[in-house]
């Protein structure tokens, strides 16, 4: 994640945008239609580590994003999930709820995969990228 969170594409998400604060992604596996990452460009493991205003950008960073995937994905609810026991580096799962959920199932970072088309993950990173575009400026530090 540290290594490679900059770059366009890696094996497991795509880059929508990259902040001051932030790297935002979506993800390869779509199970969870918008399932995007909000990943710390500084490498931190713990909120702790962060001042005030940096934890406010980053947190800034992940409502806009939280916004776009409302806007693209249409999500009734989005759970966000800071975990980091597998990869100690400070980021956020934003995992999409929809209509056609079961709303008795929590929603599970471990479900699917479900891989897109190609040209359907392009459309859906290009839509991201319009309505982070389109959603106002984020904190900067």
């Amino acid at each position: 994640m540290c290594g490679d969170a900059h770059l366009p594409a890696n094996d497991h998400s795509a880059l929508v945008v990259t902040t001051g604060t932030s790297h935002v992604r979506l993800a390869r596996n779509q199970h969870h239609a918008g399932y995007c990452l909000v990943i710390l460009r500084e490498h931190v493991v713990n909120m702790t580590e962060l001042s005030p205003t940096h934890l406010s950008a980053f947190w800034a960073d992940v409502q806009r994003a939280g916004r776009a995937i409302d806007e693209v994905f249409r999500s009734k609810k989005i759970d966000y999930l800071v975990m980091g026991h597998r990869m100690p580096h400070l980021h956020c799962h934003l995992l999409p709820q929809h209509a056609t959920d079961d709303p008795l199932r929590n929603v599970n970072i471990a479900d699917g995969p479900t891989y897109l088309p190609p040209d359907a993950f392009d459309t859906a990173l290009a839509a991201l990228q319009r309505a982070w575009a389109s959603s106002g400026s984020s904190t900067e530090l």
